[in-house]
């Protein structure tokens, strides 16, 4: 969700907003949030036949196409019931298209449906022991994986951590994945109170660092956190119909972009 860290949230470009306000100033009133975790703009439809259909538009101004915030702010508006607008600058209006669509909010998908998914910033907590870890040279993937069930040829999705051609963990579904147990990746790691890095198995210590830069350099990875867009939005809820895209040029004229 949106500003989940708690801290206070950007002020959005006075340049978007403006540009939101001229361009919707017949048909909506417009109204600021009193908590800009609830969004930058809401547009409230004051006539008949509102361009988005009856809800409050929650506006969203970016200015990165990263997917995280792309797909945090569709979320975050349906969650409560809202109608999420993205204004962006024009240059990065399709790169935001891109991550909302074709797979939606993944980055990328098989012929069989399976999806390879984007990686949000956090890193992936295990409990009270810290954080999940791997060891590897090459990029980690997280991605779903199709297999026999074993009942009636039925296929079983699961998500699988991929890395240097090796998969590295198994989860039979999203919950897991959102609360593992050290167990679920063949290492973790926290900082103990000497302030260092201690990176274990489940019997043993097999390393201790002074910064996550010096474990990096010795192999041990952070596990990413998988952006996995069912865990985003409401139980039951998909992303297409919920969004549109306010691109604004240097002009300041808006061309709106829809699901």
């Amino acid at each position: 969700m949106r500003n989940t860290t708690g801290s206070a949230a950007p002020a959005a470009p006075a340049g978007l907003l403006d540009a939101i306000r001229d361009r919707f100033d017949e048909r909506y009133r417009a109204r600021r949030p009193p908590d800009r975790a609830d969004g930058d703009l809401h547009l409230e439809p004051t006539g008949e036949h509102p361009p988005f259909g009856p809800s409050t538009v929650s506006v969203e101004c970016l200015e990165t196409a990263a997917p995280t915030p792309v797909v945090d702010a569709v979320a975050a508006a349906a969650h409560r019931g809202r109608f999420a607008l993205l204004a962006v600058p024009a240059s990065i209006a399709a790169d935001v298209r891109g991550v909302l669509t074709d797979p939606p909010a993944a980055k990328a998908r098989d012929e069989r449906g399976n999806r390879t998914f984007y990686h949000v910033p956090d890193r992936l907590r295990v409990g009270p022991e810290g954080f999940g870890a791997i060891r590897a040279d090459g990029e980690l993937t997280w991605r779903e994986r199709s297999e026999p069930s074993g009942i009636q040829a039925e296929q079983t999705t699961r998500i699988h951590l991929e890395a240097d051609g090796d998969v590295q963990a198994v989860f039979d579904g999203y919950g897991e994945v959102a609360c593992p147990t050290p167990a679920a990746f063949p290492y973790h790691y926290r900082r103990d109170q000497d302030k260092r890095i201690h990176v274990r198995t489940a019997e043993r210590e097999v390393g201790v660092y002074t910064s996550i830069r010096a474990m990096k350099r010795d192999a041990y990875v952070p596990v990413p956190d998988p952006l996995v867009p069912e865990v985003h939005l409401p139980d039951g809820a998909e992303l297409g119909g919920r969004w549109a895209i306010a691109a604004v040029d240097r002009a300041g004229a808006v061309e709106i972009e829809t699901a």
